[in-house]
């Protein structure tokens, strides 16, 4: 292992085609996952029965929480790209948890903004 490797990477000894392959399956469902909760602001902002300051301050927050995921999304995917190439991997740990946890309270604050 070289001494640009992530701190607690291991070898990657799998197909190469494989996996980068893999990672961009996973980096697809992400940029998905982003234009849906984007998307859903959009929707609540437009069509929410009685429109007003909440419904448009409810869909500006999930479409801000869908840049976030496509944002982190597309940094992961670039990085376990370098890794790959490194012939390493190192799983996420932290950064995962903490986006899906920033969007999901998002999302609760949407809704009770909305509510």
């Amino acid at each position: 292992m070289d001494g640009n490797a992530p701190r607690g990477a291991t070898p990657n000894t799998g197909s190469r085609a494989r996996d980068h392959l893999a990672n961009e399956r996973t980096y697809l469902a992400w940029l998905r996952t982003g234009i849906a909760v984007a998307g859903l602001g959009v929707a609540i902002a437009k069509f929410a029965p009685h429109r007003g300051a909440h419904a448009v301050a409810s869909g500006a927050i999930l479409v801000f929480s869908g840049l976030l995921v496509s944002f982190y999304g597309t940094t992961r995917y670039r990085s376990v790209g370098r890794q790959l190439e490194a012939g390493t991997f190192a799983a996420a740990q932290a950064s995962t948890v903490m986006t899906v946890t920033v969007v999901t309270g998002l999302a609760m604050i949407a809704v009770l903004v909305l509510l």
